[in-house]
């Protein structure tokens, strides 16, 4: 699967006066490139990975997140290779990674029939194989059509999620040598993001860490 796969639906980043706006830092050899206005991070270690915020609400977001095995031995990748950490107000807080199984479990408990049309209808249209460019139209288009009103921030996040969740969701993968893995993680905080919070995302195989650092900042004042 293409490595490109983590970018979709990046021009549904759009800023809310409510919001915090959340920018990249880079460190080190730490490099940043920018897809229909949204910011991709890359780093150069031996897993080469490349992070980018897909979409967030207050409390949550979700990530894209791409990694390549350079080394001459299989790397076993899941969710538990990523760690985030919100800095807020001098404390350190651990925030919430969602498995593929826990998200499987809430849309069984909430039974929400829009999380489930959105993903049977991704699934149907084969968004795992349309080319980036379709990917942005068509599920975007898909994703405000749901009902006749704008989605919420956090509305829009479970949309994504859900209809992400079969097909791109992250879960664990032998990632042979050479061989590149891509997939979306649902994360949680457990207060709104605030001006002046930093997010840590740590990303581990082995010896080898990598960490990507975003700031929350102001959001711009309505016009």
């Amino acid at each position: 699967m293409k490595k490109t796969i983590i970018l979709i639906l990046l021009f549904m980043t759009g800023c809310s006066s409510n919001r915090v706006m959340i920018h990249p830092q880079t460190v080190d050899d730490q490099t940043i490139t920018y897809a229909r206005g949204g910011t991709v991070i890359h780093s150069q270690t031996a897993l080469k990975p490349e992070l980018t915020i897909i979409d967030y609400a207050y409390d949550e977001m979700v990530i894209g997140l791409s990694v390549t095995n350079t080394t001459k031995e299989p790397v076993l990748f899941s969710e538990k290779n990523i760690q985030v950490e919100l800095q807020t107000l001098g404390e350190s807080q651990p925030a919430i990674i969602y498995s593929f199984e826990q998200l499987i479990d809430e849309a069984a408990e909430r039974g929400d029939s829009a999380l489930y049309q959105v993903g049977n209808t991704a699934v149907g249209i084969g968004v795992g194989f349309i080319p980036f460019g379709g990917i942005a139209y068509s599920m975007g288009h898909l994703f405000y059509s749901l009902d006749g009103s704008s989605q919420t921030h956090q509305e829009r996040v479970d949309a994504l999620t859900f209809s992400q969740l079969n097909q791109n969701y992250l879960r664990q993968q032998t990632i042979k040598p050479e061989s590149n893995y891509t997939g979306i993680l649902k994360i949680g905080f457990e207060n709104d993001l605030e001006e002046g919070d930093n997010i840590i995302f740590q990303v581990s195989a082995g010896d080898e860490i990598e960490k990507f650092n975003f700031t929350c900042e102001k959001p711009p004042k309505p016009k």
